[in-house]
């Protein structure tokens, strides 16, 4: 008895000193559900939007007008791809999904989507159940789980219907056709005006229209980019591309050069060889090698475009 109690001490001291001896986990970023969770979707009506401020005005569903920032990392997702703060419309639905600080308020929105990218990506199709051009109704509904939604539009001869690579007229839509919407707020009306209705085949046309219209933009005005790290004396400079343009930045490869523009209007310009080219997350991220005096005065967190170079 005396022989399996000292046993047993001595595998406890064991365990013990083996639990003493291992490594403490070291925190590591994760992502973090509840906060996801608490995050505010807020469909809103598009005021306006200033480019040059990076600011976008809305109303809420309580009426208040608020000036949105918009930062380099936030999505701007339109017509189920990326877009630009020029490609929002006055009266026209989106949906911010807002960061929010410690007291519940609103920070920045790391997405604004407009209608169509919203349902496309939740699978949300709509069923025309009822349509009157005469009178310029229209009623849609869909079902997810047990629960039934429907909605109830305005429509009439700026409705445009996408089925295929061209839009028709509202006499395209019929009862029972399955499609996405794009609604805007008019004045004065209780019911939003449907815009633009999409079958499966004009979302795919739209969203490829859409696609290339945004990497044209891309190869105008460079991948936007943050500078994450300057080391002047050696010419080290880090950025990470926006995930908007990440597609473009993983054809970037070590030993290219690249051009770098300042994101104000500075005239900081320098052109330098990539020493690394790697994913990092959603992000795509650089280590460039310039000339000092090119970077001297360049900062941590500004704004840049990246351009690759010409094939």
């Amino acid at each position: 008895m005396h022989r399996f109690v000292r046993a047993c001490a001595l595998a406890l001291l064991v365990t013990a000193s083996a639990a003493a001896d291992e490594p403490a986990k070291l925190p590591k970023p994760q992502f973090n559900g509840p906060y996801f969770g608490k995050m505010p979707r807020a469909w809103v009506e598009v005021l306006g939007t200033d480019p040059e401020r990076w600011t976008m005005t809305v109303r809420t569903k309580k009426g208040e007008e608020v000036v949105v920032p918009v930062r380099g990392d936030t999505e701007l997702r339109v017509r189920d791809s990326w877009g630009d703060l020029s490609d929002y419309y006055p009266g026209q639905s989106v949906m911010l999904f807002v960061y929010h600080d410690a007291d519940g308020k609103w920070a920045y929105p790391r997405a604004v989507q407009d209608e169509v990218q919203m349902m496309s990506g939740h699978k949300w199709w709509w069923t025309v159940d009822a349509l009157d051009a005469a009178a310029g109704t229209l009623d849609l509904s869909r079902k997810e789980k047990d629960k039934e939604f429907k909605e109830s539009f305005r429509v009439g001869t700026d409705t445009k219907v996408w089925k295929g690579d061209k839009p028709e007229g509202i006499a395209a839509l019929k009862v029972g056709d399955v499609v996405l919407f794009q609604t805007r707020y008019d004045k004065g009306e209780a019911k939003r005006f449907a815009v633009e209705l999409f079958d499966a085949k004009g979302l795919e046309a739209i969203k490829a229209a859409q696609q290339a219209k945004h990497r044209e933009r891309l190869t105008q005005r460079g991948l936007p980019a943050v500078v994450n790290d300057v080391e002047v004396l050696t010419g080290a400079v880090t950025v990470s591309v926006q995930w908007e343009a990440t597609d473009l930045a993983r054809g970037i490869k070590p030993g290219a050069s690249v051009e770098v523009v300042g994101g104000d209007k500075g005239g900081l310009k320098f052109a330098a060889p990539v020493a690394e080219s790697k994913g990092d997350g959603t992000r795509h991220k650089l280590l460039l090698t310039a000339d000092p005096a090119a970077i001297a005065r360049l900062k941590i967190g500004d704004g840049v475009r990246v351009f690759p170079a010409k094939p």
